[in-house]
C-alpha cells in the first residue's frame, strides 16, 4: 500500500490496512496473520516516529459515571428528603445527554439533615461525588466542604447570588439566601 492511500482514509474494523514489514500498528489498530487491521470504525493516520498506523474514532469516548467521580450537575425537583439532579459535567468532561442522579438528606452537611431545601433549590448548580451506582441509580454526596452549590440564584428575581462571606447575597434585589456553599462557589469552570 502507498502512503498516499494509508493517510487519511476511512476504514472499518477488521480492514486491512498493511502488512506488518510495512508499518507497526497503533493506536485503533492491531496486528494479526502479518497484517495491520483497523479496530475502529474510523480514519486512518501515519505515526512517522513509530512507523505505525493508528486509527482515529468516528465516534466518541463515553463518558460514564463512576463511583468516586466529581461531577457538576443542575438541580431539578428538591423536597425535604431527596432532590433530583442533571448530571452535565463528570470529571473534566461535559456529558451529553445528561445523566440524571439523587441526593439524599443525608448526603448534605448536618445544619441541613433536616430539610435539603435549605441546602439547595431548584435550578442551582452544584458540585458533589458518586457514592452509588448500582441498579442504575446514580447516588450523590456533598459531604464535604469541596462539595456544594457553585452558582446559585435569587429565588426572588433570577440573579446570581454573590458570596458574601457565606452569605448569598443578590446584588439586584438585596435577598439574603441559605445554601451548602461550595468552597470554590462562583470560581469554578462549568463548560
Amino acid at each position: 500500500m502507498s502512503k498516499e492511500k494509508i493517510v487519511k482514509k476511512k476504514v472499518l474494523p477488521g480492514e486491512e490496512l498493511a502488512v506488518i514489514e510495512e508499518y507497526n500498528n497503533g493506536k485503533g489498530s492491531y496486528q494479526q496473520d502479518g497484517s495491520v487491521r483497523a479496530a475502529e470504525l474510523g480514519e486512518t493516520r501515519l505515526n512517522s516516529e513509530k512507523r505505525a498506523i493508528e486509527v482515529v474514532k468516528y465516534t466518541k469516548e463515553l463518558t460514564l459515571p463512576e463511583e468516586f467521580s466529581d461531577v457538576i450537575a443542575e438541580t431539578g425537583s428538591v423536597t425535604r428528603r431527596d432532590a433530583r439532579v442533571d448530571i452535565f459535567k463528570i470529571g473534566k468532561k461535559i456529558v451529553e445527554p445528561t445523566y440524571s442522579g439523587v441526593l439524599h438528606v443525608n448526603e448534605v452537611n448536618r445544619e441541613f439533615s433536616k430539610n435539603l431545601e435549605m441546602a439547595l433549590r431548584n435550578g442551582d448548580i452544584i458540585k458533589a461525588r458518586i457514592v452509588n451506582t448500582k441498579n442504575r441509580l446514580i447516588q450523590l454526596s456533598m459531604l464535604s466542604s469541596e462539595y456544594g452549590v457553585l452558582y446559585a440564584y435569587c429565588g426572588r428575581c433570577g440573579t446570581v447570588l454573590q458570596n458574601d462571606h457565606g452569605r448569598l447575597t443578590c446584588t439586584k434585589c438585596n435577598r439574603v439566601e441559605r445554601r451548602q456553599v461550595a468552597r470554590n462557589y462562583g470560581k469554578e469552570d462549568i463548560t
